[in-house]
């Protein structure tokens, strides 16, 4: 059976190739618990990710993500202009969909990187803005200790 545009994901299957994986479903209330420094998951267009492993990886340093943890973060991640890459980094970290989520929701996660990634009228250096956020990192850092 194929899933609708609409239908939300209490029974999700995903398909790898030929293969078919059942998808975890995770409550909202489960993710709010994944809020510590060592334990740090993320909502993000209506899929989990549990980004603990990558904390210390992450350009933006950990500190960002770990006060937002717990908690949708869709809009912060759009903000930011994640990379194609960022998006399929984010990938690894999987760990089911959102109660209620539907594929249209998941489905932003692409859209929006092809939005963004392949707009060739964009006169603004794909380089520069993960420059920045490295150098606020930086002063951010520097500032408080």
């Amino acid at each position: 059976a194929t899933c609708s545009e609409r239908r939300p994901l209490t029974d999700h299957v995903q398909m790898a190739g030929d293969e078919q994986k059942a998808v975890k479903v995770i409550k909202a209330d489960e993710v709010a618990k994944h809020n510590k420094d060592e334990d740090v998951w993320f909502i993000i267009h209506g899929k989990v990710y549990n980004v603990t492993k990558y904390l210390s990886s992450h350009p933006g340093g950990p500190e960002i993500m770990i006060e937002n943890a717990g908690k949708d973060v869709s809009d912060q991640f759009e903000e930011f202009f994640h990379s194609t890459d960022a998006r399929d980094v984010l990938k690894k970290y999987e760990v089911g969909v959102l109660e209620g989520a539907t594929e249209e929701d998941w489905k932003k996660l692409d859209e929006t990187a092809s939005v963004s990634s392949g707009s060739a009228t964009s006169s603004f250096p794909s380089y520069l803005l993960p420059l920045l956020v490295v150098i606020i990192a930086v002063v951010y850092t520097m500032m408080n200790q």
